[in-house]
């Protein structure tokens, strides 16, 4: 027969391990750029998540881009679509601070995005 302060102190030594173990090295790589970052010109807002992001017309809600990213420190690297000319597109990002990102494209002219939510 299993007595109950046994499985009590068993528990609470299970419970405390779990309490001070260290957080895995996944959760320390740096800024993460999930959620929504608007233009500079505010007309747009890009919704970065797990991989993939989207951009709208902020007035229309419109989709004008799909795509994806990577993540390597501070840099990013993004490829979308152009809903309306069918282009395929890139920018190279560069996080100048924990809410803004500076980018930058081959061939065309840079832009900034600034994290809203």
């Amino acid at each position: 027969m299993i007595r109950r302060p046994a499985v009590l102190a068993v528990c609470a030594a299970f419970l405390a391990a779990c309490q001070t173990s260290p957080m895995p090295q996944m959760f320390s790589r740096g800024p993460a750029i999930d959620g929504q970052w608007a233009s500079g010109d505010g007309l747009s807002v890009t919704t970065f998540g797990g991989g993939q992001l989207t951009t709208r017309f902020v007035e229309t809600n419109e989709v004008v881009g799909q795509g994806s990213y990577t993540m390597a420190g501070d840099t990013i690297a993004m490829q979308w679509v152009s809903i309306r000319s069918q282009e395929q597109r890139s920018a190279n990002c560069t996080l100048t601070g924990a809410d803004a990102m500076h980018c930058s494209q081959p061939g065309g002219p840079g832009f900034d995005l600034r994290r809203t939510g």
